[in-house]
């Protein structure tokens, strides 16, 4: 009876510390994907503006920035 208890309580063990490091990976994942969306925004921008720059004033007129 006493290794049933043991086996019983170990298991639930591993499994509530598998559900928070799973929780914590998760938010940790999550976060990341949507940094690095947002650092690619970022990048795809500024090369529009790069671009923008070397162009002349009156090529300026006819681009769509996406603003």
């Amino acid at each position: 009876m006493d290794i049933t208890n043991y086996l019983i309580g170990l298991l639930t063990g591993v499994s509530v510390t598998t559900f928070f490091i799973g929780k914590e990976w998760y938010k940790y994942y999550t976060k990341y994907t949507i940094q690095q969306k947002q650092l690619d925004r970022v990048l795809k921008l500024n090369d529009k503006i790069k671009r923008l720059k070397n162009y002349s004033p009156a090529e300026t007129q006819n681009v769509n920035v996406g603003v």
